[in-house]
């Protein structure tokens, strides 16, 4: 069976696949981030946030999923 895509195209489609994961892994974390802050925030927001929980709430969602399961679970 002969080979359908080019080898040079199979590196393509590798690439442009792991930048999609890439791009969807960010938007993930993002989403986490912002979530989290809203909820540190309180349910009317009184308690704001600065720079240093923002910093945090990136570092805490780059393990995103364990966030989303912790944000389902409370």
């Amino acid at each position: 069976m002969a080979d359908i895509i080019s080898p040079a195209d199979r590196f393509s489609e590798m690439v442009l696949g792991i930048a999609w994961l890439g791009s969807l892994y960010g938007i993930a974390m993002i989403y986490c981030a912002v979530t989290l802050l809203t909820r540190w925030a309180g349910p009317n927001g009184e308690r704001g946030f600065n720079f240093f929980s923002i910093i945090a709430a990136f570092v805490v969602s780059a393990g995103w999923p364990v966030v989303l399961i912790y944000l389902a679970m409370s």
